[in-house]
């Protein structure tokens, strides 16, 4: 029997000392972008953080999604597998929904551009937890097949339903 229902999900942190070429793209993409559209709310360019943008005109935080778009064709290219989380087996993880974060940014230093991508899964069966180990199934689609994943610092587990025997 299932314990519960759930979704993970997990961020990925991108800063000038990207590695990979997916980081890369979304790191320099995620800043052009920045750039463009924050000039509507840089006053005269008097403002060049995101904070200061954001404590001046609150309507800046529609940036965070501005960015996204900017960002959407590269994350699309992950065909739906997270890049940072994977089962014991090393298939990554799939996930339905990516939405990108500014932490920081910086008209003037482009090293002080600091973003996160957070990936949520689709709905997930929770079958068994052993030790540090989630034992998990896809809730369609999937054909029932059981995967483990190791409980790390950077997934998050929400709970949709939690599974309940009743007795009569």
């Amino acid at each position: 029997m299932a314990l519960a229902q759930i979704n993970i999900s997990s961020k990925q942190y991108f800063n000038f000392m990207c590695k990979t070429d997916f980081e890369r793209r979304i790191y320099h993409d995620s800043y052009k972008e920045f750039q463009k559209k924050s000039k509507a709310y840089s006053y005269g360019q008097s403002l060049h953080t995101f904070s200061e943008m954001c404590a001046a005109n609150e309507k800046a935080n529609s940036l965070h999604q501005k960015l996204n778009y900017a960002v959407i064709n590269t994350i699309e290219a992950l065909d739906k597998e997270m890049p940072v989380l994977s089962d014991t087996d090393n298939k990554p993880i799939l996930f339905e929904l990516a939405e990108l974060h500014i932490y920081a940014s910086d008209l003037l230093n482009k090293a002080g551009h600091v973003v996160s991508i957070t990936y949520v899964n689709p709905k997930l069966i929770l079958h068994e937890v052993i030790g540090d180990l989630l034992m998990l199934s896809y809730d369609t689609n999937h054909n029932g097949e059981t995967f483990m994943v190791k409980i790390n610092a950077d997934m998050i587990i929400n709970y949709e339903k939690i599974n309940e025997l009743v007795y009569h």
